[in-house]
C-alpha cells in the first residue's frame, strides 16, 4: 500500500505482529517499557553509551513521562520511547493502563512526525499478565487509533513465544474489517423470525434482526470502544463520516458524544457515544442507564423521532446478556413514559446473535398459561419470572412452556372475550 493511500484512508494502515528482536527492528520508533528490566537492559546495551547517557539524563528530569531518546549503536530504529508502566491485579485497571500506554506512544510518534512504531508484548513476560487480555487490549487500542493516525504499528514477539504470537495474530484476524469472515455484512432481517414491536405510551420499542448500517431512522447510535461495530459504521458511511469523526475526536478526544453527518447511511445523523462495561454488575447496570439517558438527551435536542441501536455490551465485551437486556429495555421504557416521547427505538441484533435476539424476544412476548393481566404486564414491563403462570407454579417458581399449543390451550384460562 502506497503512502498516499495510507494518508487518505488511515483506517487501512496495517497492524503487524511478527516474531523477532525489538533491538533489530527497522522502524521509526521502538517502545520500551522501562519497568521490563530484561528488555530495558537489552535496548540500552544495543544502543551503546550515547543511548545510556541520554536515558539517564532524561530519567532524572522526569521519570513519570515518556522518555524519548535518539537511537544509535546497533539499534536500527530512529528513536526509542521509554514508557513507565506497572501491571495491576484489577483487570479493568490493567486494560486502562495498557490503552493509555499505547495511546500516549502513538500520539507522541505522530506529533514527532514518525510513520511507524513497534511495541513488545507488554505485560506478557516477567509480569505474567493474561496473554489473551493483553493481546486484545493492545491490538484493540492500536486498531482504534489507526482510524485517526496514519502510522504503521507492529508488535514484536520473542521467537520462542509462539503462544503470545498466536494470540496477537488471532486478535488482528478478529478485528480486520477487510476479511469477509469478520466483516458485518449488510444483511436483511431474517423473514422467518418475527419483529418484536411494543407500544410504550406515545413511543414504540422494536427489536429485529438486521444490520445497523441499513436502518432508515433519524439517528444511528455507534460506540467507538466497540471496535468492530465502530469500523463497520465508519466503513459503510464513507469518507465524509471518517473525516468528520477524526476532526471532532482530535478537537476533544475525551468527549462522551461525537455527532457526525450520515454520509452514505439512510439516517440524518450518527451519534458516536462512548461507553465501556464494568466487571461490577451494579456499576454495569448504572452505566447502561446513563448511556440510555445520554442517547435520549441528544435525540430530544435534535427533535428526532426514531433511532437504531445495537445491543451494546453483548458482543466483544462479553457482558451478561441477561443484565444488558433487563437494564436497557426497562430504561428505554422509563424514558419514553416519563418524558412522554413520540420516539421509536429500534434495537438491531446481528443475524448470527440468536441468543441475544432470543433474550429480547422472550422478555417481550412468550408466556403460556398466564392470565391476561399478567401477559399484558409482561409485554409492557418486560418478562418478570415472578409472574410464573398458573401451570408453572405447580412445579415451583418457574414457567411452564409447551411445544404443543393445543395442550397449553386446554390449561390457559380465557378472558371475558374467550381469548387465551
Amino acid at each position: 500500500m502506497g503512502a498516499s493511500t495510507s494518508a487518505d484512508r488511515p483506517i487501512h494502515v496495517p497492524i503487524h505482529v511478527r516474531k523477532g528482536d525489538l533491538t533489530k527492528e527497522r522502524t521509526d520508533v521502538v517502545v520500551v517499557c522501562s519497568s521490563s528490566i530484561g528488555l530495558l537492559v537489552s535496548v540500552l546495551q544495543a544502543g551503546g553509551n550515547a543511548v545510556m547517557t541520554s536515558y539517564n539524563i532524561e530519567f532524572r528530569k522526569n521519570s513519570a513521562n515518556v522518555i524519548a531518546v535518539a537511537a544509535s549503536g546497533q539499534l536500527l530504529a530512529k528513536a526509542i520511547y521509554f514508557v513507565p508502566w506497572e501491571p495491576d491485579s484489577d483487570e479493568t485497571l490493567l486494560c486502562k493502563s495498557l490503552k493509555k500506554l499505547v495511546s500516549n506512544a502513538i500520539e507522541k510518534a505522530v506529533n514527532d512526525n514518525y510513520k511507524s512504531i513497534a511495541f513488545s508484548a507488554i505485560g506478557c513476560g516477567q509480569f505474567g499478565c493474561s496473554i489473551s487480555l493483553v493481546a486484545k487490549t493492545l491490538i484493540g487500542e492500536a486498531y482504534q487509533l489507526r482510524t485517526l493516525h496514519p502510522i504503521a504499528v507492529s508488535f514484536i514477539i520473542q521467537p520462542h513465544r509462539t503462544d503470545i504470537y498466536d494470540e496477537f495474530q488471532k486478535q488482528i484476524d478478529l478485528l480486520d474489517p477487510l476479511k469477509p469472515s469478520e466483516q458485518l455484512e449488510p444483511l436483511e432481517r431474517t423473514p422467518e423470525i418475527p419483529t418484536v414491536s411494543v407500544p410504550i405510551g406515545n413511543g414504540m420499542i422494536i427489536v429485529e434482526k438486521g444490520n445497523i448500517t441499513t436502518q432508515k431512522v433519524d439517528a444511528i447510535i455507534g460506540n467507538p470502544p466497540s471496535i468492530a461495530l465502530h469500523h463497520t459504521i465508519i466503513e459503510a458511511a464513507g469518507d465524509e463520516v471518517e473525516t468528520a469523526y477524526g476532526i471532532e475526536y482530535g478537537r476533544n478526544p475525551n468527549s462522551i458524544l461525537i455527532s457526525t453527518p450520515p454520509g452514505k447511511l439512510s439516517c440524518q445523523r450518527i451519534f458516536f457515544l462512548k461507553w465501556e462495561p464494568d466487571a461490577d454488575d451494579s456499576i454495569l447496570r448504572q452505566s447502561i442507564i446513563d448511556f440510555i439517558w445520554n442517547i435520549i438527551q441528544n435525540v430530544i435536542s435534535y427533535n428526532y423521532t426514531s433511532i437504531a441501536c445495537p445491543a451494546f455490551g453483548c458482543g466483544g465485551y462479553g457482558c451478561s446478556v441477561d443484565i444488558v437486556v433487563k437494564t436497557m429495555v426497562p430504561e428505554i421504557k422509563n424514558q419514553l413514559k416519563t418524558r412522554n416521547l413520540s420516539l421509536t427505538v429500534k434495537f438491531v441484533i446481528r443475524p448470527e446473535q440468536q441468543n441475544i435476539y432470543d433474550e429480547f424476544y422472550t422478555e417481550k412476548r412468550l408466556y403460556h398459561g398466564c392470565p391476561e393481566k399478567a401477559a399484558n404486564s409482561i409485554i409492557e414491563d418486560c418478562f418478570n419470572r415472578s409472574f410464573a403462570g398458573v401451570n408453572g407454579t405447580a412445579y415451583g417458581v418457574g414457567v411452564y412452556f409447551s411445544s404443543n399449543i393445543v395442550y397449553s390451550h386446554n390449561y390457559a384460562q380465557p378472558n371475558a372475550n374467550g381469548e387465551r
